[in-house]
């Protein structure tokens, strides 16, 4: 933990350096080690009764020439833009549009045609194809869609249903783009409202604990789990700056004292922290987030392990008694059905 409010730790910053289409990289912060994180979204089929050409099911590599297809007569519909959109099943084969008012999985924010760039005799694109067109052309539906107030290093990230194999060797070229809410696994969170009136802020409430997966944040889990961070508190940045983004250093200033506060508070005394081993840390917020109208960041205690070997599993909470780790948790394989509904909320 630093020592004078005059020079504060650097928080952590979310941010999209372009290393991977369609990726959401989350930097954690340098004094728990500069970790990225990355999460990628699902890419699914199209539902349509187009000759049995486009199926529901979920591609697991999109660009896979088998593309798994689903039961033999797929739904019969079409989305607008506006339309939210639910499934159970790990494939989606039993999606059905929802109102948005309902929890939901999916909001369609309009479609991207692909004929321009990929002819009629071009082959079916690769899973980097797919992942840069989703990337590329989906954020634009999605600035249009929300009048130019999208965040992509916020709550929500793009996603994209696109023809089946079969579909795109008759023709079809129409990626369908929306909004989701994706676990750094890939699996999606339910979400309830339509993202033209929810808060694009990528917080959680105080308690959550997010997990770790070897030394890199996962999805939320008890706090009796090994995880990397658990909130200790949100911060609405825009009470404390009114007239315009703040530098993330006069952030780091503002958050350095009142994350220390906020977290004093939630594990009921100053040295709490500190004394089991935790560093208070916080998010930031970027120009680019900020121009959206996200506002608000996470505070949270995490821990270090060894000779900046990344961040170290916590057991327990700040609350009660805590176990911090001195080797890396454990790696876990990514799941089989990136797409598939997460269990729990956010």
């Amino acid at each position: 933990m630093a020592e004078s409010s005059e020079s504060p730790p650097a928080g952590p910053r979310s941010s999209n350096n372009g290393k991977r289409p369609g990726a959401r990289l989350v930097m954690i912060s340098a004094a728990l080690g500069g970790l990225l994180v990355l999460v990628v979204s699902a890419v699914l089929n199209w539902p349509s009764s187009e000759n049995g050409s486009r199926g529901v099911s979920l591609v697991p590599g999109a660009g896979s020439p088998d593309d798994q297809q689903a039961a033999a007569s797929p739904p019969e519909f079409e989305a607008d833009a506006g339309t939210c959109l639910n499934w159970t099943r790990p494939d989606a084969g039993d999606i059905r549009k929802v109102t948005c008012s309902e929890p939901h999985l999916f909001e369609v924010t309009g479609t991207s045609d692909l004929q321009e760039e990929f002819d009629g005799r071009a082959p079916f694109p690769s899973v980097e194809q797919w992942e840069r067109l989703k990337k590329q052309r989906c954020t634009d539906v999605a600035i249009r869609y929300l009048g130019g107030n999208f965040d992509p290093n916020g709550r929500f990230q793009v996603g994209a249903f696109t023809p089946s194999s079969r579909g795109w060797e008759n023709g079809d070229r129409t990626l369908h783009c929306g909004l989701q809410q994706p676990s750094p696994s890939g699996t999606l969170y339910r979400f309830t409202g339509t993202v033209k009136k929810l808060d694009q802020s990528d917080i959680h409430d105080p308690g959550t604990c997010m997990g770790i997966n070897g030394t890199s944040v996962s999805g939320p889990v008890e706090c009796s789990q090994p995880h990397s961070f658990e909130i200790t508190g949100v911060v609405d940045l825009g009470e404390k700056f009114t007239e315009g983004y703040p530098p993330i250093e006069e952030q780091d200033k503002f958050l350095f004292t009142r994350c220390q506060e906020l977290t004093a508070q939630y594990a009921g005394s100053e040295k709490a922290a500190e004394d089991k081993g935790l560093t208070v840390s916080w998010d930031n917020l970027t120009q680019q987030s900020w121009n959206a109208g996200s506002r608000k960041v996470n505070c949270k205690v995490g821990a270090q392990l060894p000779d900046d070997g990344g961040l170290a599993p916590i057991t327990g909470s700040v609350k009660a008694e805590v176990t911090v780790g001195t080797q890396p948790a454990p790696s876990e394989p990514a799941p089989a059905t990136p797409g598939a509904p997460a269990s729990g909320t956010r």
